[in-house]
Parts: structure tokens; C-alpha cells; sequence
């Protein structure tokens, strides 16, 4: 079974081998939006807790079914899968703990994406070229994605991996053969590890291919196949190996259990997460509607044509259901965020660009003319000079957690490693202090336990010295003030 792609010949589609200034423009744009961005200092909670646990990880005091965020603060750490913080700590063991080696690591993770996606270009088009710089700039104008390298989640993980189970599929659609097949398998079982059950929604593009293909014997074999042997080894493993069986039961009832109940609840309305899906993906639908503009208004083509042509594509409608399939699910909890779908919009992506492949010539062609002048040209170059200065001025800044990080700083000084420090218990949810102190000191907050003569309060609470007859060390913080407490 042969994938083909017909694709009118025109001159629009050598403009990337004529003319490398939308190439320089997204390069551009890359470099603005998310390259620069996470080589600075600073994080989301989500992305420093995540390397904290790779942390420990890395300095052997954790294990792959094990995981740990700190000594008072989840201990055995099973909020999320252990793959994604066992591949970092890897990396940290192998070139250090410094801010930047977990940046390189995500910028490991968007280059190896990006390959993968032009290896799908490849696979499916012919010109594949044009069509990998129309995906990228879809990529790009979804705020979520740039925000998720940016903050180093595990979805730049997932992406990956998601990204790959296309790769594969579409493999053994050219080529049916058997190994694509079992590699689909360990990489349902590399998702589940990585964000649960959840992220291995890619099986449902075979399923769904399958049924478009009215039960193709290859398409079954390949389904089944992926379906059981997958779920074979995930009992196994989780319901006959020890260390695997407590993660998971304590993974359930935390992360599972829990968020159905509510708890950790984002939203009150379980339809946000199909509203924000919409929402991100509001630039790709504008330029598809300006393309259908051009295909009814300037060159009278029926628009019920362009979408029975679409419904007629069994690959472009399977990655739509996939991409469904990877975002709905999340209304059933009110645990939604924006990154949760990152994921699924690759194969929403996926879907518009083969399901439309025949129209996009006239859009290639356009850009073609454009990029054609020499003022355009020298414009984007421009723009490429602007941005690598840009970033170059704003690569040492912090795009979060300045005051924190200085804080910090100036307090770690006066701690020893492995000590627990008091703090206020509204200190406790600052999960960035406790990451910060942890990878620097490996030192652990409570509220209760006063087992060192040292407690970190906020600057602005003035009832912290008399409640424990405090002595403030003096230092030149600016978030927080750390306090002596004399023995009794």
C-alpha cells in the first residue's frame, strides 16, 4: 500500500530552492519565539519541578519507578510518568546540572521534532519542502507551542514522540513492513511513560485509517497488532513488577482519581479546553479561509469541491479524528491546560496541509512573487539581522523568577547541604523556592519542622518576627527575607 500525492506542477513550488527568504523569516521567527526565550534564566513552576526530580535523578537519589521532588515535599514524586525526568536526569549526568544543560536538552527535543516532521514532508510530498515550511509557520503562529519549548514541559516530549508514531505509520503505509510495525509498539509504550494514557492517542490514526479503508487486512494486522501487544506489556509490567505496580497505584489515586474528582481544578466549564483548542489554532484557520477566498474569488473554484476533496482524503480526515481524539477527552476533567493539547495540533496541522495539498500551490505561488522583490528581500533580511540581535541582547535576561533567583542567591550562603528550612506555610505552594533551594543545596522546606536555626518568610509579612521572636539577617533581597531562630 503506496501513498501517493498528485500535485499540479508550477513554478511556485521551487521557491524555496530560488529563493531562501521564507526560510530565513521562519528561521527568524524560531529564533524570537522560542529559541532565545528558553536560554533564559527563569521558569514555569511546571517545567523547574520537572527538573528538579530529573535532579535527583541525575545525583542517584532517586530511581526510574522512584522519583522524588524533595524530602518533605512529594517524596515519591508520581504526579507525572518517570520517562521524560529520566531522559533529563540522563543528560545532566552526562554534562552537568548548569541552567543551560536542561535548555540544550529541550532544544535537543525541538531540532529532533523538526527532523522528523520534514522525514513526514517526505514521505508524503513530492515538493516537500514547501509543504514542511507551511507546517512549521503553522506551528509557530500557535502561541502554545512556542510557549511550551519555551517552558520546558513535558509536551515538547510528547510532541516528539507523537511525531515519530506518524512517521512510522506512514512508513508501513508505503512500505508495509514488519519492523515499522513493532517499533509502534515500544513507542505507544515510550507515551504512556511519558504523560499517560492520554498522549497515546496517535493509535487511534491507525484505527481510524482502518475503517476509512473499509478494513484493509495490512490496516488491521497493524492496529490489532499495536492495540494488544501494547496493553500486553503494560499489564505486565505495571501489574507483576513491585516497583512498577506502587508507582502506578500511587499515580491512579493522585493524578487520576483526583483530577476526575476536580481536584487541582483550572476551569469550571468542562468545554474551555475545546474552545482554547479553536482559540490557538485561530491563525491556521484564517489563512485557510483566506485560501479559500482565493480559490472562490479569484479562480471561481467551488468551495463544496475543496471540501469533498478533503472528506475524500483517508490520511488528512484520520489525522483529524487523531487530533480530536488527542484533545477531547481533556473536557472530561477540569484539569485543563493549554499545553495538554500541543500534541493533538500537530496532527490538526498535519491534516490541513495534506487534506489541502492540491490547493496550496496557489498560496506557494503568491508567497513565490512576493519574495520575489528585492525590496521583500532585503526587508526579511532585515528582519533575520534584527532578531539575531534581539536575541543576543535579551538572552541574559530572566523571563521569570528574577527576584527569586537573586534571592536566592544571597540566602544559599548561609545553608549547609541536606538542611530543612521553616518557612511560612503560604510559602509552602511556592514550588520554585522549594526548587531552587533543592538544586542548589538539596536542602528541604516544611512548616512545621525546625530542625535548623533558619526560617525564609516574605519581605511584606511584618507578624513573622514577633510569632517567632525572629532575627533577620541582613541581605539585599527583594522577594524574600531569611530569618535567624534563636535556640530555646
Amino acid at each position: 500500500m503506496k501513498i501517493i500525492s498528485h500535485t499540479p506542477s508550477n513554478s511556485g513550488f521551487n521557491f524555496f530552492l530560488r529563493n531562501k527568504s521564507l526560510s530565513l523569516f521562519l528561521f527568524s521567527a524560531l529564533l524570537i519565539l522560542i529559541i532565545a526565550p528558553l536560554l533564559q534564566k527563569g521558569c514555569f513552576i511546571d517545567g523547574m519541578l520537572y527538573k528538579t526530580v530529573a535532579y535527583n535523578y541525575s545525583q542517584g537519589l532517586s530511581s526510574f519507578w522512584s522519583m522524588k521532588y524533595t524530602n518533605t515535599c512529594m517524596s515519591f514524586f508520581c504526579e507525572q510518568p518517570p520517562l521524560y525526568f529520566y531522559l533529563l536526569g540522563l543528560f545532566y549526568k552526562a554534562f552537568g546540572t548548569s541552567y543551560l544543560v536542561d535548555r540544550v536538552f529541550t532544544l535537543v527535543l525541538l531540532i529532533g521534532f523538526l527532523f522528523v516532521l520534514y522525514a513526514i514532508c517526505q514521505l508524503l510530498f513530492k515538493r516537500n519542502r514547501s509543504y514542511f515550511l507551511l507546517a512549521v509557520f503553522f506551528l509557530l503562529t500557535i502561541q502554545v507551542i512556542c510557549w511550551t519549548f519555551v517552558n520546558q514541559v513535558i509536551e515538547t516530549l510528547v510532541l516528539l514522540e507523537v511525531a515519530i508514531g506518524v512517521w512510522l505509520f506512514l512508513k508501513y503505509l508505503k512500505q508495509a513492513k514488519i519492523y515499522y510495525l513493532l517499533l509502534f509498539t515500544p513507542l505507544l509504550i515510550a507515551l504512556f511513560l511519558s504523560k499517560g494514557f492520554q498522549s497515546c492517542f496517535i493509535v487511534v490514526l491507525p484505527i481510524a485509517y482502518l475503517i476509512l479503508s473499509k478494513w484493509n487486512r495490512s490496516l488491521l494486522y497493524f492496529s490489532g497488532f499495536s492495540v494488544f501487544s501494547f496493553l500486553a506489556v503494560i499489564l505486565t509490567v505495571l501489574f507483576l513488577y513491585p516497583p512498577s505496580v506502587n508507582w502506578y497505584q500511587c499515580y491512579y489515586e493522585a493524578r487520576i482519581l483526583l483530577t476526575m474528582q476536580g481536584v487541582g481544578a483550572t476551569t469550571s466549564n468542562h468545554f474551555e479546553i475545546i474552545g482554547r483548542f479553536f482559540t490557538e489554532t485561530i491563525g491556521i484557520l484564517f489563512v485557510l479561509v483566506f485560501l479559500f477566498y482565493l480559490l472562490r474569488i479569484k479562480k471561481s473554484y467551488p468551495l463544496v469541491f475543496v471540501i469533498k476533496n478533503f472528506l475524500s482524503n483517508k490520511l488528512a480526515v484520520s489525522l483529524l479524528i487523531t487530533a480530536m481524539a488527542g484533545s477531547l477527552p481533556y473536557a472530561l476533567s477540569l484539569v485543563q491546560r493549554g499545553f495538554y493539547l500541543v500534541p493533538a495540533f500537530l496532527c490538526f496541522i498535519l491534516a490541513g496541509v495534506i487534506g489541502f495539498k492540491r490547493y496550496w500551490i496557489f498560496l506557494f505561488s503568491g508567497v513565490d512573487k512576493i519574495l520575489s522583490k528585492k525590496p521583500i528581500q532585503l526587508a526579511v533580511l532585515l528582519i533575520a539581522f534584527s532578531s539575531l540581535i534581539y536575541s543576543a541582547w535579551n538572552i541574559t535576561n530572566y523571563k521569570r523568577e528574577e527576584e527569586l533567583d537573586q534571592d536566592i542567591n544571597l540566602i544559599k550562603v548561609y545553608l549547609n547541604k541536606n538542611d530543612m528550612v521553616l518557612i511560612q506555610s503560604s510559602l509552602w505552594n511556592y514550588f520554585n523556592l522549594h526548587s531552587y533551594l533543592y538544586m542548589e543545596k538539596q536542602v528541604s522546606l516544611s512548616t512545621e519542622k525546625r530542625e535548623t536555626g533558619f526560617m525564609i518568610g516574605y519581605k511584606t509579612d511584618r507578624l513573622m518576627r514577633q510569632k517567632y521572636a525572629l532575627q533577620r539577617i541582613d541581605l539585599k533581597t527583594k522577594e524574600l527575607d531569611l530569618y535567624y531562630l534563636p535556640s530555646k
